[in-house]
């Protein structure tokens, strides 16, 4: 896992003000599908980059843009939702089987470092 670019509360905060904007474009130009697709994606992107996870970003990016791009050919749903859904099951398995330690671990340190850094503050 690379190392955090920023604190998880300065990512969700960046990332929920990134999908804020994005909503707001969207109720704007009433292209709400597959613009909002964009929308998750980029605020998904902004998240899982900031905060060093960037095997989640390439997954996500693949996913949700090729939902985006989906969109726009006509394809059988009735096909490509289930191999989507089996491979979105068959990610979160392996990822929490594999690097939900790591994950645990890094946010524990992340948070005794906030407050390791509050005190000093204070």
């Amino acid at each position: 896992m690379a190392k955090p670019l920023v604190t998880k509360k300065k990512a969700d905060a960046i990332s929920n003000g990134a999908f804020l904007v994005g909503l707001g474009i969207l109720l704007y130009t009433h292209d709400w599908w597959p613009g909002i697709l964009l929308v998750l994606w980029v605020a998904v992107l902004l998240r899982q980059y900031l905060t060093g996870r960037v095997y989640d970003t390439i997954v996500s990016t693949i996913i949700l843009l090729g939902l985006f791009l989906v969109s726009f050919i006509k394809i059988n749903w009735s096909v490509i939702i289930p191999i989507l859904f089996v491979i979105g099951g068959t990610y979160l398995i392996f990822r929490e089987y594999f690097y939900a330690d790591e994950i645990i671990e890094e946010e524990i340190l992340d948070e005794r470092s906030d407050r390791a850094n509050e005190h000093k503050e204070d």
